[in-house]
């Protein structure tokens, strides 16, 4: 009896270590690769994809040849929705590292230490990498705090480094739980597109025209200083170039008010048959803000700029027509006197437009409103199956346009706006082109413009190879505002409200894509649902959820106790009858 009894516990131990071996084998396994291949791998069962990455973010995690350091300065004390912020960061960054070494992260707390510290912590990240805290207000029964946050991360690979926000800036009423999702929804994106930064050495060209009375590089100041991170920007004269150099991958057309030659319309037509992608920057009306200082009315005429012809053959036409919205920024206007004093209020300025982004393209998905000033409406004119047309940007249902001639009105803004008027859903203010376009010169190519072809090595094309372009019925869409005649603003800046609008991620975005639709830009496409909890329901329902949440689970384990209980006694009952008989 003690040999069998010696026989079993020396089988159950041997069971025992055989049991924890194999765990540890297949721990190993489970983390473990052999060259790019891991021997494990997941499954993501929820319904918006959040766990899986891209291919893109993928591709450039297998390609690091250096190690990558992540460090985010989100830790410490958090408010509770940025603790929710940080734990998604850190899962996003273990999916990272599940696919490449190099990728190591870590988490620090700025305001950690004394006050001295972290003074002088806080003075370093703002004067070395324009690194400012966020300010969030918490609320309680007793007292209203506010807490500084840090939701930045730094990357750090060989002797570069990017500062990546999280935060975009949002309109006052976007609640905190929506910012909070929107961060949620493009970290993939923003630290994917930080590596891509970091890693690439081969910068695509993008070419600002500056022949025709374009925007100055004061107002491109802060999009041309974003772009040089990641492109090698420069001017395009276009009366320097015989024909627009194939290397540069987009060109920028920004606010032009001096038409184009045939000549060199005829240069930016066979740069797009040759594949080259544009973004269209234009004033179909001429008007801007300070035509209106100094005098209360004024009549905008429209601009002709040579390149109509150009347009229509591509499908689309810039309508000298204003679009007028309610939903608006603001501007001063003098509404009186106080003491021999003016008095200047904000009124909304339906010129002005708060544009809506459209639809779940990555340019505009979750994106803010855009700040366009004087815009026109955009009209397709043709229905060509090899080109699709995609709305990105667009006006509210309580919009009009303004046909000219027409004046403009500052008195007017003064009284109440008749919004019976504004009747109008959808004015189209920014589409995105993509296909095969069609060159308006095929039954009209001169001599001249063929010989200078021909010159230069070059065929004439009819038809384009595939390739896109976006056009804005702003030309202002990307100029920064300019403060004292010299100091540039940031990009969206609007000075009245003191907010930034999206301005310049739109055009990042529109240039990111437009130059590779299949890169860094797809992880923008990535949508994580915002699942609020309903307080008045969780209200009411309030007891039935805490008994299902305490005394249930407390059941459970009690009826669980009694079976098992049962079960055992009824098990050694049978085995010890046969003894007492």
């Amino acid at each position: 009896m003690a040999n069998l009894e010696k026989q079993y516990r020396r089988h159950s131990l041997l069971q025992f270590f055989l049991a924890l071996a194999l765990l540890i084998i297949i721990n190993v396994l489970a983390n473990a690769r052999f060259g790019t291949t891991t021997l494990y791998g997941a499954l993501d069962l929820t319904e918006d994809k959040r766990f899986t990455l891209t291919d893109n973010t993928v591709d450039q995690l297998l390609q690091l040849e250096e190690p990558l350091l992540v460090r985010v300065l989100l830790d410490g004390d958090l408010p509770a929705n940025y603790q929710i912020l940080r734990q998604k960061i850190e899962e996003t960054l273990l999916d990272f590292a599940s696919y490449s070494d190099n990728v190591q992260f870590e988490f620090a707390d700025p305001l950690e230490g004394d006050i001295e510290q972290v003074r002088d912590r806080q003075r370093q990240l703002q004067e070395d990498l324009g690194i400012l805290p966020v300010t969030v207000y918490a609320a309680s029964a007793s007292q209203r705090q506010t807490n500084a946050v840090y939701p930045y991360a730094i990357l750090y690979y060989g002797n570069r480094l990017r500062v990546v926000p999280f935060l975009e800036p949002a309109l006052p009423s976007i609640s905190e739980e929506r910012r909070i999702n929107q961060a949620e929804a493009l970290l993939e994106y923003k630290l994917s597109r930080a590596i891509h930064g970091l890693t690439n050495d081969d910068k695509p060209v993008v070419g600002f025209t500056l022949s025709n009375g374009e925007l100055p590089g004061v107002k491109t100041f802060d999009l041309v200083s974003a772009l040089r991170e990641d492109y090698e920007v420069g001017p395009v004269y276009l009366d320097s170039f015989a024909t627009i150099p194939t290397d540069i991958e987009l060109l920028v057309v920004a606010k032009p008010t001096v038409p184009f030659s045939d000549f060199d319309a005829f240069k930016i037509d066979q740069y797009i048959m040759n594949g080259g992608k544009v973004l269209w920057a234009i004033d179909a009306v001429a008007m801007d803000y300070d035509s209106l200082i100094g005098r209360n009315e004024f009549y905008p005429q429209p601009r002709s700029l040579g390149l109509e012809d150009l347009f229509f053959k591509y499908g689309f036409r810039l309508e000298p027509v204003l679009a007028l919205d309610l939903v608006s920024t603001r501007i001063p206007i003098v509404t009186g006197t106080n003491q021999g004093k003016p008095n200047i209020s904000l009124v909304p300025f339906p010129y002005h437009v708060m544009a809506i982004p459209e639809g779940e393209h990555p340019i505009v998905k979750n994106l803010d409103p855009v700040d366009l000033r004087f815009p026109s409406v955009i009209s397709y004119v043709n229905d060509d199956p090899k080109v699709a047309k995609t709305l990105l940007l667009k006006s509210s249902p309580r919009s009009r346009r303004q046909r000219l001639p027409s004046p403009i009105d500052l008195d007017a803004q003064k009284y109440s706006l008749d919004q019976a008027r504004f009747n109008e859903d959808s004015l189209a203010l920014g589409v995105l082109l993509e296909g095969v376009f069609e060159s308006p010169y095929a039954n009209r190519l001169s001599r001249e413009n063929e010989a200078i072809l021909r010159e230069n090595g070059m065929a004439f094309r009819r038809e384009s190879v595939p390739t896109r372009m976006m056009v804005i019925s702003d030309g202002d869409v990307l100029a920064n505002e300019v403060r004292n005649g010299n100091e540039p603003l940031r990009l969206g800046e609007n000075r009245w409200e003191k907010f930034q609008y999206a301005n310049k991620s739109l055009m990042l975005n529109a240039i990111e894509y437009l130059i590779n639709p299949d890169g860094v830009i797809g992880a923008r496409g990535k949508e994580v649902k915002l699942r609020l909890i309903d307080r008045e329901t969780a209200r009411t329902e309030a007891t039935w959820w805490r008994f299902l949440n305490i005394v249930a689970p407390l059941l459970l384990l009690a009826i669980f106790g009694l079976v098992f209980n049962w079960l055992r006694r009824r098990k050694y009952a049978q085995k010890a009858s046969p003894t007492n008989e």
